[in-house]
């Protein structure tokens, strides 16, 4: 088990460095493109979408991966491909709605929500891929969930490629229509892409089952595997629609509300895409690496929970939070220190850098909330989350809709502070009291802080002597290789790092 961990992880951390450093560079060459005011529009028109594709998406994925992962810890796989062919009917019910959403709501959605009519045509764009995008989910969780990540792994370049290929090919295009053309060419190559993504995976899934013909006929008829997709995946999809449905009525209010602080719209918009759609996607790069790790987690915890093990559900809860402590203090440090050098060499804006520079103290939380949201996931909580995110949304659309009237980019950032404070903490208090493990508060967070704040001075004093002399981009990456060692090192001293930690990867390297 620890080996097809490690072997998952590196493949993982790899592909996903990989993808989103691609996936970064394409979405500076965007807003390039269509600069700051088309961004925020973008990110109206995605912030719909997203709603649509977490309803179809979201649960069916997380229902197929725990309930193949459980049943493969009592050693039943052949319930496998009935699980699958059932999901792939919940998750076309699940498109149905999405779609008719989307194709017949956007007039309404366009004019009467986000108050601009050129989003009408993107919005209709992307309707087509709701289907698609819910066959290919489970047929991922399928995979994911036998630990066979090539799969979803190839899949996820393939439409990564086709979405950039397409949208450089018609882009100047599209253009000469304005911003409103130019968004639905962005949104034309993501749908073309996930249709290609889609056909990818079922012709994966056809090949599987060739070549590993198992006889199913007996499990396909229980209505109990209907019973169970049901019972996960329509809280998780239900929560994960009123998430991003308030999220999305958060993304609608927020240009409102600096037009009320009194900016123009075309001013609300840019300072809009700005902070959404060109500071936040940095702050959050490394998190896809956190990200795609505690996708993992969701197998290894479920069936462990499924024989229930409480060791080794609690065992792996303490390293996922160890792991993303460490790891999100480091993250949050680099980006202080090097906030303003990476605006100047990602968009060519120290106005960027400097919005970097202030919400860099909440990636911790971010980054928190992502690894306890997949860990809950795992332990069957999905009814719990879903209370928590309809009361953390609540919160942060009434802040949105005092403060930002009133303080202007001052008060979104007081927003932002004040939801990652609370969600963090709801989702962390209830994580704990069902694991019965304990935060060392300590070793976890005191002692990385300390760590990361000596690493940080002593790299700003030695790259301010040499800054004169080297370029931004050699400043900037031989800075992070240099504070990332010296993080390490103050942590094995400080002993957050300990002989036990070391003795455990060791294992690990040496089954390897």
């Amino acid at each position: 088990m620890k080996k097809n961990l490690l072997i998952n992880a590196l493949i993982i951390f790899i592909t996903s460095l990989l993808f989103n450093t691609i996936g970064i560079s394409f979405q500076v060459f965007l807003s390039n493109k269509i600069g700051t005011e088309g961004m925020g529009l973008l990110h109206l028109i995605i912030s719909i979408y997203i709603m649509a594709v977490h309803f179809v998406v979201s649960g069916i994925n997380v229902a197929v991966t725990r309930l193949i992962a459980e049943e493969g810890g009592r050693r039943s796989f052949p319930i496998s491909r009935a699980l699958l062919v059932k999901a792939f009917s919940i998750s076309f019910l699940f498109s149905i709605p999405a779609f008719l959403f989307l194709f017949l709501g956007a007039d309404y959605i366009g004019t009467e929500w986000l108050h601009d009519e050129r989003t009408i045509f993107s919005l209709k764009l992307l309707s087509v891929g709701m289907p698609f995008m819910g066959i290919s989910s489970c047929i991922k969780g399928y995979f994911y969930a036998l630990c066979k990540l090539i799969r979803p792994i190839a899949s996820q370049a393939l439409e990564l490629l086709i979405q950039i290929f397409v949208i450089t090919s018609i882009l100047d295009y599209f253009m000469q229509g304005g911003l409103e053309y130019a968004c639905a060419a962005i949104v034309l190559g993501m749908t073309i892409a996930e249709l290609t993504s889609c056909l990818y995976m079922l012709t994966l899934y056809w090949l599987e089952r060739r070549n590993n013909d198992q006889r199913i006929s007996e499990i396909f008829y229980h209505r109990s595997v209907v019973k169970k997709l049901l019972y996960i995946s329509f809280p998780v999809s239900l929560s994960s629609l009123m998430r991003s449905g308030l999220k999305a009525l958060e993304n609608i209010m927020i240009p409102i509300s600096f037009v009320k602080f009194g900016y123009t719209k075309k001013m609300s918009l840019k300072e809009y895409g700005k902070i959404q759609g060109m500071v936040m996607p940095i702050l959050f790069f490394p998190s896809s690496i956190l990200f795609a790790f505690s996708s993992l987690l969701i197998p290894e915890i479920s069936e462990a929970n499924a024989l229930n093990q409480r060791k080794k559900v609690n065992y792996s809860v303490t390293r996922a939070l160890q792991l993303t402590f460490l790891m999100s203090i480091l993250v949050s440090g680099i980006f202080v220190v090097f906030s303003v050098n990476l605006g100047l060499a990602i968009y060519n804006s120290a106005e960027c850098g400097l919005l970097m520079k202030v919400l860099a103290p909440i990636i911790p939380l971010i980054y928190l909330d992502i690894v306890v949201d997949e860990l809950l996931k795992g332990l069957n909580l999905q009814v719990s989350m879903l209370k928590y995110n309809i009361f953390d949304a609540i919160i942060k659309i009434i802040l949105i809709y005092f403060l930002i009237p009133i303080k202007g980019l001052t008060g979104f950032i007081l927003v932002l502070y004040a939801s990652s404070i609370l969600n963090t903490m709801l989702r962390m208090r209830k994580l704990l009291s069902v694991t019965e493990i304990s935060c060392k508060v300590m070793d976890w967070i005191i002692k990385p802080i300390l760590s990361i704040t000596a690493t940080g001075y002593i790299a700003i004093f030695l790259f301010n002597q040499i800054e004169p002399f080297f370029s931004n981009v050699f400043i900037i990456s031989s800075g992070i290789i240099f504070t990332v060692i010296f993080y390490v090192v103050f942590l094995i001293l400080l002993g957050c790092i300990t002989k036990e930690d070391i003795k455990w990867l060791k294992r690990i390297l040496r089954s390897y």
